[in-house]
């Protein structure tokens, strides 16, 4: 009999430049030294044995996103230099997988921006606007500077670092004045968005499926409680296998 499903849910730095709030400054991650690390990273994830890779790519991007892996396991296509490649890309060809699956969603209409939130914040509470800066937003500043990806990655999935990013947005929540709720205007999307992963998610999630999500850091807390709450599947500790 096939036991309950296991999800590993995997939180990452973004190897390429992008808008959202938790940066790591890199250097270049081609090189030998880089790149041997990385392999660090793949060869223990790979100990989870997953069935499945997801990752943090709109769902709408599925067809793309695995044509550019068959073209990489075919030999004709290059690894670019972010999570999806360098690690998700690598574990999915070195243990045979057909396919992987994209999992996101990122449609925004009808919510306020986080830098409109912010800029508000900034005018009209201008405490709560520094406390966050001070206490969450200079926090999730990484660098790579002096140690290796995996002691970066290690810190960034421990308890203490989820629970600091999520604490962020529970801190945004709490813009706003009487009955402007300006940060829930952006974290209710917050949530959506991570409640869609985890629906995306539950859909690959039958018994026996061991399921590896390489995914930004930032979504480990809401996207692990959700899995765990759904009584669906168990969620493994990335901590194990980093170790």
């Amino acid at each position: 009999m096939l036991g309950k499903p296991k999800v590993l849910v995997f939180g990452t730095f973004h190897m390429k430049y992008t808008k959202d709030l938790y940066k790591v400054d890199t250097d270049d991650l081609e090189t030998e030294k880089r790149q041997a690390e990385m392999t660090d990273v793949v060869d223990r994830l790979k100990r989870f044995e997953p069935t499945k890779l997801a990752f943090e790519i709109v769902k709408s991007e599925n067809a793309g996103l695995n044509q550019e892996y068959k073209d990489y396991v075919n030999g004709n296509g290059e690894l670019r230099v972010d999570e999806v490649h360098q690690l998700g890309f690598r574990i999915a060809s070195q243990l045979e997988h057909k396919k992987v699956y994209a999992v996101d969603w990122m449609d925004t209409v009808g919510n306020r921006a986080l830098s409109e939130v912010y800029d508000w914040a900034k005018e009209e509470q201008p405490e709560l606007y520094e406390y966050i800066n001070k206490t969450y937003r200079s926090h999730s500043h990484k660098s790579l500077e002096n140690r290796t990806i995996l002691e970066l990655l290690h810190e960034m999935n421990s308890p203490e670092e989820v629970m600091k990013n999520h604490e962020m947005y529970m801190n945004i929540a709490r813009i706003g004045k009487d009955e402007q709720y300006v940060g829930i205007d952006w974290v209710r999307w917050w949530y959506q968005r991570n409640l869609i992963i985890y629906h995306n998610l539950a859909e690959l999630c039958e018994p026996g499926a061991r399921t590896l999500l390489i995914i930004g850091s930032a979504h480990v807390h809401l996207v692990s409680q959700f899995l765990e709450e759904s009584g669906l599947v168990e969620v493994e500790r990335v901590g194990n296998y980093l170790e």
